[in-house]
């Protein structure tokens, strides 16, 4: 076990010297695009923000986007990788090409905001902008079973629409609404980054997804005790699955679910008082991962 503590730690002392907190701040007023009368998002959009607990401009950023989000008028989902105190974000955070915060990205890159701003509306504009993007014509069901014991069971069905074959990339994001984290000095944190436990292209070899037509349907039991978040609740978890264009990273299409309590039987059996003891038993003298490591 120490010598995984080991390598997380070597880690975190490559990683954080890159990212640190950006300077730049928008004071200068922004021009507001309005959606023209016949408007209509061709997707929902999705906002993946980057901060630091100890980011003096994050939390403004931070509640701006809170604001959009809470007004509804517009059609998006937003994730928060505080990337200081949550390692399992490092790859995405890596991948988008991070090197400040706050660093908002939308659709996965097609606009993106670094640095704090004066209003939401730079904002707002991007999620328009982004929205209004012609994108091929794909559906995402996200179902999530609450085991317990920190433990959820998630399925994601991705169907394409489209008259030819579609090879995309599909991540999915556990978050919490209420994030366990908050910004130093004051600042709640909100739809904080937990985990992203699928992390996939969709053209997959044949023994590895079930087809059904057009239809691909991935599923993963994800066990929070595994990473430290044993402790979450039913009511502040929610699933946020999008699908990426593969040659841009774009993203095309974002759905999202809240767990409902799964039936009995083996969930009702891995999540009882006994089994939960057996696994932290298990997680302390590092039997689990090597187990992981197995798999």
């Amino acid at each position: 076990m120490k010598k995984y503590i080991i390598v997380g730690t070597l880690a975190l002392i490559l990683i954080m010297p890159m990212i640190g907190a950006s300077e730049e701040f928008s004071t200068e007023r922004t021009e507001i695009i309005e959606p023209s009368a016949t408007f209509e998002s061709t997707h929902t959009v999705l906002i993946e923000y980057v901060g630091q607990t100890t980011c003096g401009y994050c939390p403004t950023a931070s509640n701006q986007l809170s604001s959009i989000y809470a007004a509804g008028d517009l059609d998006f989902y937003y994730v928060s990788m505080i990337v200081d105190i949550n390692r399992r974000v490092y790859p995405r955070v890596q991948e988008l090409g991070v090197t400040g915060t706050p660093d908002v990205y939308f659709d996965g890159g097609y606009r993106n905001i670094i640095g704090a701003q004066g209003d939401e509306q730079p904002y707002r504009n991007a999620i328009t902008q982004s929205g209004e993007r012609e994108v091929p014509d794909i559906d995402i069901d996200v179902d999530v079973q609450w085991v317990g014991g920190g433990t959820l069971k998630i399925s994601v069905t991705v169907t394409n629409n489209e008259a030819e074959e579609y090879d995309g990339h599909l991540r999915v994001y556990i978050v919490e609404p209420e994030a366990r984290w908050e910004y130093v000095g004051s600042g709640d944190i909100h739809y904080g980054v937990l985990d992203i436990p699928i992390d996939r292209d969709l053209a997959m070899p044949q023994g590895q997804i079930r087809p059904l037509g057009d239809t691909y349907t991935f599923s993963k039991t994800w066990f929070g005790f595994l990473y430290g978040f044993g402790d979450i609740t039913q009511n502040n978890i929610m699933v946020i699955a999008a699908v990426f264009d593969k040659d841009t990273d774009h993203a095309i299409q974002t759905a999202s679910a809240e767990p409902t309590v799964a039936s009995g039987g083996l969930f009702q059996f891995i999540s009882s008082r006994p089994m939960m003891i057996l696994f932290r038993l298990m997680r302390e003298q590092g039997i689990l991962s090597r187990l992981l490591n197995l798999m």
